[in-house]
């Protein structure tokens, strides 16, 4: 009876460490994705060709479709929006304002939503789809083109309602690189 219980523990212990060792293996591939900015994105975007191909060929699995792309909205978004909102940040009447001038506090723009978070959860959102369409039960029959219609209304609404935000309290969410500066010429 001995033996029983403390194998018991033993074993367990042994599939805890493999979880443990598989997620340890994972981290260490998404670390090694993590600079590789580019081609990430590539990848993110051949996953989605690859859903838009199934889809497109199969003729159905519309409703996962939706689905997808209000979800992929909701990140857009959140990557969009500063992490510290400055509608609800109101220090002085006219509410608070990014740096204008050079004398003024420089707070950088950060995103709710990091860029990597975002390439993650575009990535694993695309992959869950592609799965569900191997699945009928997910394959409810709709009318695509309210679908569609409906999803270009919503986008249309919600841009416009962040680009107002956007141009409201100054800030720009998109940098293309970073600021190089040259060296001033010194006289002799």
């Amino acid at each position: 009876m001995m033996n029983e219980e403390s194998s018991s523990p033993a074993s367990s212990n042994v599939v805890a460490q493999f979880f443990k060792r598989l997620g340890q293996l994972y981290q260490l591939q998404l670390d090694k994705w993590t600079p590789h900015t580019r081609v990430r994105w590539a990848a993110a975007l051949g996953l989605i060709g690859l859903f838009l191909l199934r889809v497109f060929t199969k003729q159905g699995w519309y409703i996962v479709t939706y689905a997808l792309g209000i979800y992929h909205l909701n990140l857009f978004i959140a990557f969009l929006t500063p992490k510290i909102d400055p509608a609800l940040d109101l220090d002085d009447d006219q509410g608070p304002e990014l740096p204008t001038k050079a004398n003024e506090e420089f707070r950088p723009f950060i995103r709710r939503l990091p860029e990597f978070k975002f390439w993650y959860a575009i990535s694993k959102s695309t992959v869950i789809g592609i799965v569900c369409t191997f699945f009928e039960m997910f394959n409810v029959p709709v009318f695509w083109p309210i679908l569609v219609l409906y999803f270009i209304t919503l986008f249309c609404i919600t841009m416009k309602r962040q680009i107002k935000h956007m141009i409201k309290y100054r800030y720009l969410p998109f940098t293309h690189s970073k600021p190089r500066y040259q060296p001033v010429a010194t006289e002799k």
